[in-house]
């Protein structure tokens, strides 16, 4: 045997060695891949098992209930609900029910904003006088901009209801707010300088987004947002109910807001269903509404301070974690009389979730205990 040969026999001797190998590691991989996807399925199963649980307690106590979709790494994992709609009438919720979203009205505010926005309806450093010209003189400085990041100073009407103004407050609308703010117009600080969480900036938005359409605030939701999306479970205060709608009714301690029956609008009084949140949400994220750039916008906070106590902070009609992060997890829940409500998205654990209920905080343990249910998908990953 000559040397040629013997270095033919090495060459393949390396390449059966190195086909070996790469087989083993392709093994290996596809092994990990089966593990890792068979403990995601553990984890879902303990998710649904769990959650329904709650749910049929709910049911089965025929009270107020509660309605959960969850969507994990691209699947949806959870859509279910239990508890009644109409306690009297016996009425179950389900996936077309209609809940007040309360404070999770305010991304579908503000997506609208910059969808009217994008196709130079209007600008977001338009002064708010531009397009509402009898608000307050000393307001003339708030541009749009300040309304969506909460940096107006315009303060928040919720905390200006008090005992001696209940009767005078009863059944307030935006129109009957813009009255008074006529004679009450004092702001908290200058616009732009500081960061004050107010439910006033997103009225002012929803009369800016009805002055730019020509409509109703109603109107050009339904007719740029709900129409073309397929929601046809959603509709603001002022409408009258939607075909075929059942509305959760409010099951809380009190059946008003501080002793009020409020109706405004941009802040709160968007009602909508489980279904229909979840494809106004997917359709958000995916572009549909307003741009992947406008998305990154909403969700990159106005500023390093705190909006809340706990040091979570604002975009535009999103609360974002505490962090440092310019783009991260964001969300909003609200809290009207018996509406608690939670619409959370976190892009980089994949997870998205919308919690709707009508029985205030008599439902807050199990609205935890769900909330605890869905963050072991992401807890207990390997």
């Amino acid at each position: 045997m000559n040397a040629h040969f013997f270095t033919i026999m090495l060459c393949k001797r390396n390449q059966v060695i190195a086909f070996v190998l790469s087989a083993m590691c392709l093994f290996e991989a596809v092994a990990q891949q089966s593990e890792k996807s068979t403990q995601k399925q553990e984890r879902i199963a303990l998710l649904t098992t769990s959650v329904d649980k709650i749910l049929q307690q709910l049911h089965a106590k025929q009270g107020p209930g509660m309605a959960v979709w969850v969507e994990f790494e691209g699947q949806v994992v959870f859509n279910n609900w239990g508890g009644l709609a109409h306690r009297d009438n016996k009425i179950p919720i389900d996936g077309n029910t209609t809940f007040e979203l309360a404070s999770a009205s305010k991304p579908l505010t503000a997506t609208l904003t910059l969808n009217l926005a994008e196709d130079g309806l209007l600008n977001l450093d338009d002064p708010v006088a531009k397009w509402l010209p009898d608000i307050p003189p000393d307001w003339s400085r708030i541009t749009v901009q300040n309304l969506l990041t909460q940096t107006s100073g315009i303060p928040d009407y919720m905390n200006q209801i008090n005992g001696e103004k209940l009767l005078g407050l009863d059944g307030l609308t935006n129109h009957k707010l813009m009255q008074r703010w006529s004679k009450n117009n004092q702001l908290n600080f200058a616009p732009g300088s500081e960061l004050e969480y107010s439910n006033s900036n997103y009225v002012l938005l929803a009369e800016i987004i009805a002055k730019v359409c020509g409509t109703s605030f109603g109107n050009c939701l339904r007719q740029r947002v709900l129409q073309p999306l397929g929601m046809t479970q959603t509709r603001v205060e002022s409408d009258d109910s939607v075909d075929g709608e059942i509305l959760a009714l409010n099951y809380a301690k009190s059946k008003k807001t501080k002793g009020i029956q409020l109706r405004t609008e941009g802040p709160t009084g968007i009602y909508s269903s489980l279904r229909d949140i979840a494809i106004w949400l997917r359709a958000y994220q995916d572009g549909k509404i307003i741009s992947k750039s406008g998305t990154e916008q909403m969700v990159t906070p106005v500023s390093l301070n705190a909006i809340f106590e706990n040091g979570e902070r604002y975009g535009m009609g999103w609360v974002l974690p505490a962090d440092n992060r310019p783009v991260g997890a964001y969300a909003h829940a609200g809290q009207k009389d018996g509406y608690r409500t939670l619409i959370s998205a976190n892009p980089f654990q994949h997870m998205n979730y919308i919690i709707l209920t009508n029985g205030g905080d008599f439902l807050q343990p199990a609205v935890t205990e769900v909330q605890y249910w869905i963050q072991t998908l992401i807890e207990h990953q390997p």
